[in-house]
């Protein structure tokens, strides 16, 4: 299409000179991490960029208009990242480095490499905490904000989305194909543009298959999305994300990759900060508008970000005018799990049967696991038994938007509630044992061990 082509041609040309050359500084300045540690400021936000994979050049889009926008007097932008090439826009080497930004006590912006690595791969929980903890000793601050970059396949176990259909002709095979290492040796669905490889009985509900894939196998808007963490077939699951935060904690946490808005995500991270922002769809490969929302960032003006993202994308034309985006007060979630939980007592036996094709639902093509929380409980309860639900979801998603559509799936306003949950489904014991691990349904009860099932 020919609107493809031009997109991909606007992205290659906003990668900028000044972005280029911050990240010419962070290849070859001398680093000395004892020497570099700042005065405490007032907040912190750690922009965590898993970029080494199909998504480097949109990587430095984003970083361009970071460094271009709001920096703060009394604030750090420290961005994880990895080293280009300045002819190719490439990738140079694998080296990744922390970079800070800030303003110093002239008011004039500094950009300094406070850190080098040694090769290791970003997609770990063990760097990921590394860089935490290096970030909040250069850096130190009263509040931390934290932004994590990258692919992403919501709360699915690690490499399950991405797994090549080939390799697996049924469910039980493709638990064994990923269950040794996260990840495998599978590429990023976005990044190959290929189908998930769903098997044929997950592809199903009581025989019947439930949406189709797209013509040949292959996604035609692959490349418009950036399907958290994908990195030489290794990925993270969201276990390994809170692991790796252990006992941080964070204002906010902002989830800019594909899917992650979902309940199980959330609800697994209320501890570890009191805001998460995040796309219960899929994200085109702009990402948000930082040259916007960094400064709604640090004035805490959370529900602004989902705004700013918003406006960015609906002012956008024809497939590109596509995006969903939530902002999730923590605090209240445990609220919603409750009310869940009486709804799920009640009704759980009905979910085998349930007809999901009237369920709104965030993918495209037949990845089914993604489907809006509010609808699926008022299509499996009826509406006249989830008002309290309903009551206690508004005070937890404190913003909500919606272009209406994502690409080529149509999203009803009107059944968008913020957040997407996964409709168990008994042809795919694999991820009825996964699902179980999740803080969200040890609450609810979505789906009860075998031993305790009524």
């Amino acid at each position: 299409m020919r609107i493809n082509k031009r997109f991909n041609s606007y992205c290659s040309a906003i990668v900028s000179l000044f972005t280029v050359a911050l990240l010419a500084l962070a290849s070859c300045s001398k680093v000395e991490p004892k020497d570099v540690v700042y005065e405490e400021k007032e907040k912190t936000i750690l922009l965590y960029f898993a970029s080494h994979n199909n998504l480097s050049t949109d990587a430095a889009s984003n970083i361009s208009k970071i460094i271009q926008g709001y920096v703060p007097s009394d604030g750090n932008i420290v961005l994880y990242c990895n080293n280009f090439d300045l002819s190719t826009k490439q990738m140079k080497d694998t080296l990744p480095v922390l970079v800070n930004v800030s303003r110093n006590k002239k008011g004039d912006v500094q950009i300094d490499t406070i850190y080098k690595f040694p090769y290791i791969n970003s997609c770990t929980k063990n760097q990921m905490k590394s860089v935490m903890n290096i970030t909040k000793t250069i850096c130190p601050a009263k509040h931390y904000g934290l932004v994590l970059w990258s692919h992403g396949t919501g709360w699915l176990p690690a490499g399950y989305y991405t797994l090549d259909p080939s390799t697996s002709s049924d469910e039980g095979k493709r638990m064994a194909a990923y269950a040794p290492v996260f990840g495998g040796a599978a590429s990023s669905r976005n990044a190959a543009g290929v189908s998930s490889g769903h098997s044929a009985s997950g592809g199903s509900r009581g025989s019947r298959t439930l949406f189709p894939e797209p013509e040949g196998g292959v996604d035609p808007y692959a490349h418009m999305v950036k399907s958290f963490g994908s990195e030489l077939g290794t990925e993270m699951s969201i276990f390994d994300i809170q692991e790796a935060i252990d006992d941080s904690h964070f204002d906010f946490i902002a989830l800019d990759a594909c899917l992650m808005g979902g309940i199980e995500i959330a609800y697994q991270l209320k501890d570890c900060c009191d805001y998460v922002i995040s796309s219960p769809a899929e994200i085109l490969t702009d990402s948000f508008p930082y040259d916007k929302v960094i400064e709604r960032m640090f004035n805490e003006d959370y529900t602004g970000v989902a705004k700013d993202f918003y406006d960015y994308y609906n002012a956008q034309s024809g497939e590109y005018r596509s995006a969903t985006i939530s902002t999730v007060k923590c605090s209240e979630l445990e609220s919603v799990a409750e009310e869940a939980a009486k709804l799920f007592e009640k009704y759980r036996s009905g979910i085998p049967t349930l007809d999901v094709t009237n369920v709104q639902r965030y993918f495209r093509f037949n990845d089914h696991w993604f489907y809006d929380l509010k609808d699926y409980l008022d299509n499996l309860c009826g509406y006249a038994e989830t008002v309290a639900f309903g009551e206690a979801l508004k005070k937890a998603v404190i913003a909500k938007y919606t272009t209406g559509q994502m690409i080529s799936l149509v999203i009803d306003p009107a059944k968008f509630s913020g957040l997407s949950s996964y409709i168990n489904n008994p042809e795919e014991p694999t991820l009825t044992t996964y699902y179980q691990k999740y803080a969200w349904n040890e609450k609810v009860g979505m789906i009860v061990p075998a031993t305790s099932s009524e």
